[in-house]
């Protein structure tokens, strides 16, 4: 299907920060705009928003037409889309939400309209999923704020058209952005990439003693940063290589930059540090509110970008051609040995990846993975690894996969519509059985380690009704043989508060059934958004992940499995500051803990918090995590 219609009428889906500063960017283009957002106050905060951002949109030049009174907002998404030529979404990063979100904006829509996300961290093959018309469906991710700085970083999916990728491409160029062409998807995009990588030598310098905040702002604000405002690295060492330009740099100064390169640092970002940059910030920042520094921000960056015009960097679209979206290759196995290693799973790369607990030698085990896998477990003994699939969440198509450790033998076990969508999985070696919560499903299921004898142990609701009550979602779970018990979370809806922790006997009461069964137990209960959950015990203590905000949620907590309190009294975070926390699994006998967030980053900590490490970072969107102490290989 042609793209390639002209573009009158533009939908904001989301009007935070980022949709109401798109908002405001295309009606200075002079576009109809029309905006939705579920949010309380979301429209007048828009039309505030807007109408603070007009006089600086006035002084980068208005379009012909632009008026702020081509705003129109309505609470009905599907109004919004039903005419829309062009779409931009904004919606909260999660892929569970964003997947569902794309959807309904994919059947709303027009069908030869194109729909662009703004997502920072989520790739569009996860994204789009759930659509029926993926193939017009585009990253188009705008540098802060949309309305001022001109770059929109544009990526496609894996089915994604080459079409849709070239006309996001043209538009945005044709309304003063500087569209760059992605021909990967990768975590954080590219400008984000750059910024972390530097900021990263910025906390190590301050964490060394070698210089303050404010002088390392002034390091790159008063240096380099003014060269980057101009023309950007390369061009840059094109000019430090003097008559020779390029060449002479990168035959006689290249090699002393690449020495540099291997001796940057890696900080670790502990809360001493987190304190020091915080009071650092607020005496430089001195009597000025953010609001301030921010108009101060906006008002140099419109100067910079005017005289850049009046010099002739006018921006004009990308000459580059789009042939296709690019895939990695598959990576070779590079088991060393090791005898601990840290498994986990990326959902934006389709990843399975291992490392060792320090953080090295990343190696992947099995990629390709399409269908959102989310939770994970080893059968050291058995060299295998098992995972389980949640698929497209509304469409009860779920399944639960094995290989072996190496990647070999890949076979689904639990098929398609065995199950709604299973989140994390525990095995029971000994008693040869797999545990694992079925969100959607709103079940707790076992089945034989083959896949076999399928079995619903525990059913919080049915049907269309109660699916959507977040209430009766199962999600986390875990698994105390010796005892006969299962625990598993229940997460509630997004930070209400609503999330519970259960206990259950692994056999049913005899006569009764996963619905009506009368040994379970509520051990916790107004949790944030409680996710994975793991045992120590021998010490008797539970311990889990919990999303929702701060300062209770994006946490690791823990408790004393016996507690009688059931309102979570005994909870004890000793994690905080995750980014969207999942995955945890721990180590006993090392008296360590391993976690992940969906932000892309893998933690070891000491069970009671301390000596928290930063493992990996920018690794994707990361579900599952599993420890696990592998037979050497060697030989």
């Amino acid at each position: 299907m042609s793209f390639n219609k002209p573009v009158r009428r533009i939908a904001i889906v989301g009007t935070g920060v980022i949709g109401a500063s798109w908002a405001a960017q295309y009606l200075a283009r002079g576009f109809d705009v029309i905006a939705t957002d579920p949010a309380p106050n979301a429209e007048a905060n828009l039309r505030h928003f807007v109408e603070e951002a007009w006089p600086m949109l006035t002084v980068i030049g208005l379009s012909p037409g632009a008026r702020g009174d081509r705003l129109s907002f309505t609470p009905s998404m599907k109004e919004a889309l039903s005419q829309a030529d062009f779409v931009q979404e904004n919606g909260p990063e999660r892929p569970d939400f964003k997947i569902k979100l794309f959807a309904d904006i994919d059947d709303a829509t027009p069908p030869d309209s194109i729909i662009a996300s703004s997502s920072s961290g989520l790739t569009m093959t996860v994204i789009q999923s759930a659509c029926k018309r993926p193939e017009r469906c585009v990253i188009g991710h705008p540098f802060n704020p949309p309305h001022i700085v001109p770059l929109v970083e544009v990526v496609g999916g894996a089915k994604t058209s080459p079409e849709a990728i070239q006309q996001a491409m043209a538009f945005y160029a044709s309304i003063g952005k500087k569209p760059i062409y992605l021909r990967k998807e990768f975590p954080g995009h590219v400008a984000n990439r750059l910024q972390a990588a530097l900021y990263r030598e910025i906390l190590y310098l301050i964490q060394q003693g070698v210089l303050s905040v404010a002088e390392a702002d002034d390091a790159v604000s008063y240096g380099p940063g003014l060269r980057w405002g101009v023309m950007g690295p390369s061009l840059l060492w094109h000019l430090g290589g003097g008559p020779g330009g390029i060449q002479h740099f990168m035959e006689h100064l290249m090699d002393p930059l690449t020495g540099l390169m291997k001796v940057l640092g890696n900080p670790e970002v502990t809360s001493d540090l987190k304190q020091t940059i915080i009071e650092g910030v607020l005496r430089e920042a001195g009597s000025r509110s953010v609001d301030q520094l921010a108009q101060e921000e906006n008002e140099t960056l419109v100067g910079l970008l005017k005289l850049r015009a009046k010099n002739g960097e006018a921006a004009v679209a990308s000459q580059t051609t789009v042939e296709g979206v690019s895939k990695s290759p598959h990576r070779g196995l590079n088991n060393n040995g090791a005898s601990d290693r840290i498994f986990f799973l990326d959902v934006s790369g389709g990843r399975l990846v291992s490392v060792n607990t320090d953080g090295s030698d990343l190696e992947v085990i099995v990629d390709g993975l399409r269908r959102i896998p989310d939770g994970l477990d080893v059968d050291v003994e058995a060299e295998r690894i098992y995972w389980t699939n949640m698929g497209n969440p509304a469409a009860n198509d779920g399944s639960i996969e094995r290989a072996d450790l190496n990647g070999g033998n890949r076979k689904t076990i639990i098929p398609k519509g065995a199950t709604f969508t299973p989140k994390q999985l525990r095995l029971d070696k000994k008693g040869g059985k797999l545990y694992w919560s079925d969100r959607e499903g709103m079940r707790v299921m076992r089945a034989n380690l083959d896949g076999s004898n399928i079995e619903t142990l525990v059913e919080t609701g049915q049907g269309e009704r109660d699916r959507r009550d977040q209430r009766n979602w199962c999600v986390g779970i875990a698994i105390d043989p010796e005892r006969g018990k299962i625990y598993w979370t229940q997460k509630g809806s997004d930070n209400a508060g609503e999330g519970r922790i259960f206990r259950a006997n692994f056999e049913m009461p005899k006569g009764e059934t996963p619905a009506n069964r009368t040994d379970i137990e509520l051990l916790f209960a107004d949790l944030p958004e409680p996710i994975d959950l793991d045992l120590d015990l021998n010490n008797r203590m539970i311990y889990w992940t919990d999303r929702g905000n701060p300062p209770r949620g994006n946490t690791v907590s823990r408790a004393p499995i016996d507690t009688q309190s059931k309102a979570g009294k005994e909870q004890e975070i000793v994690i905080s500051g995750l980014m969207e926390g999942i995955g945890l699994s721990l180590d006993l006998e090392g008296s360590r803990m391993f976690f992940s967030d969906l932000a892309g980053s893998v933690y070891s900590a000491k069970l009671d918090g301390s000596e928290k490490k930063t493992l990996l970072i920018a690794q994707g969107n990361l579900t599952g995590v599993a420890y696990a102490s592998r037979p050497s290989q060697a030989g």
